[in-house]
């Protein structure tokens, strides 16, 4: 729940990046859908379809975001101590031994979580596992040796 109130603070910095990627970008696509013209001789290529370079563009932005949503949580877990989610939600947290986290275990927390998630049932069983963990830790806790507790 609170990476949903996170996600909903950075989506328009989100779609402003991707917008202005796909902006900047679109005169230099070429057409949508080229056209073969069957008339002439020569066979010359037409190029890579404009609908090609606008995916490109889209997935090249999205990556550019999802390293800004892991660096938004990391410096605000290390500034902070927890994002604003998180403090919603009444939660921070810490490493194991109940010291606040530093840049190292902050990002690669942040990271393993994101990189789980795009892998699919990792994801998914990542996030589930504190649910009959004993130490109610998620996987990616678990990597980096942390907990979260309720403030």
């Amino acid at each position: 729940m609170a990476r949903i109130l996170d996600s909903v603070i950075l989506l328009p910095v989100t779609a402003l990046i991707v917008g202005a990627a796909v902006v900047i970008a679109a005169p230099h696509f070429g057409p949508i859908f080229p056209t073969k013209d069957y008339s002439s001789s020569s066979s010359s290529s037409t190029g890579t379809p404009g609908f090609v370079w606008l995916e490109l563009t889209i997935v090249a932005a999205s990556v550019l975001a999802g390293f800004l949503y892991l660096f938004y949580d990391a410096f605000c877990t290390v500034r902070w101590g927890r994002t604003p989610g998180k403090a919603v939600l009444h939660i921070r947290p810490l490493k194991a031994d109940g010291r606040p986290l530093g840049w190292g275990p902050a990002l690669g927390r942040e990271a393993l979580y994101r990189l789980s998630a795009v892998i699919g049932i990792i994801g998914l069983l990542d996030s589930l596992w504190c649910l009959w963990d004993a130490e109610r830790q998620c996987l990616h806790d678990k990597a980096v040796s942390t907990i979260v507790v309720q403030d």
